[in-house]
Formats: C-alpha cells, sequence, structure tokens
C-alpha cells in the first residue's frame, strides 16, 4: 500500500525473526515486478480492497495467483470483496478455494466490518 515506511516493514521482519528470508519489493498489485511462480506463499491482509474498481481488484487476484508456485497457497484477507476473490481464483484453476469469517478479532471498524480469509491453493 502507498505510504507504508520500508523500515516500519524491516522493524517487523526483525521483530519475528525473518529478516534474513525477507526481500521488499515495491510494486503495483496488478501488475507485480517478479516472476511467475516465484513464491511458495502469497499473503494480503486488507489491501486489494483500496484499488477503487472491481477489474483492477481482479488483477490483482489474478497477478497474486500467476507469481504463487504450482502447489502454493493463497491467504488473501478482506473486509469488503473476499466472496469475490473466491469466485476470481476458482476461475483461474485454484483449488481448495474456501472463504472464512476471522472473527472478533480481526473486525475492521466494529462488528458491522467483518474480515473474510480467502484460502486456495494453486495446482502442483
Amino acid at each position: 500500500m502507498s505510504g507504508n515506511a520500508e523500515e516500519v516493514t524491516r522493524r517487523n521482519a526483525e521483530a519475528e525473526g525473518v529478516a534474513g528470508r525477507v526481500e521488499l519489493v515495491t510494486g503495483d498489485m496488478r501488475s507485480l515486478p517478479v516472476e511467475d511462480a516465484s513464491f511458495d506463499l502469497v499473503v494480503s491482509s486488507l489491501a486489494v480492497h483500496n484499488i477503487p474498481d472491481a477489474d483492477g481488484r481482479d488483477g490483482a487476484i489474478t497477478e497474486a495467483y500467476r507469481v504463487t508456485a504450482p502447489g502454493g497457497r493463497l491467504l488473501l484477507a478482506d473486509f469488503r470483496h473476499a466472496p469475490r476473490y473466491a469466485d476470481v481464483l476458482r476461475g483461474l484453476g485454484a483449488q481448495e478455494v474456501a472463504v472464512r469469517d476471522l472473527g472478533w478479532r480481526f473486525w475492521y471498524g466494529g462488528p458491522w466490518f467483518g474480515t473474510g480469509m480467502v484460502t486456495a491453493r494453486k495446482p502442483g
């Protein structure tokens, strides 16, 4: 997301003990600057909904799937469009696609904005 501080992200990685395994790359979610099948795990938390148009959000989900390696997993948390992301992933051929409610600990502004988690696996 625009405006996030790289140094804060680096500190978070250090705090979690994974700084040596993290490479930070800045890019547009709709056109990721990485090779196909680059990641075993792709995670997005409350980011994709910030893209203002449905085609752009679909493009971001398509890109997330593109960069997922065969056999890899996607985890996408969103409080607005989780069912649509699941539909896009199914259309791309993803397997084990599911949407679940993340419960009260992941409310976005209160109980009226519950967050859904989309999980999927790319066939391998």
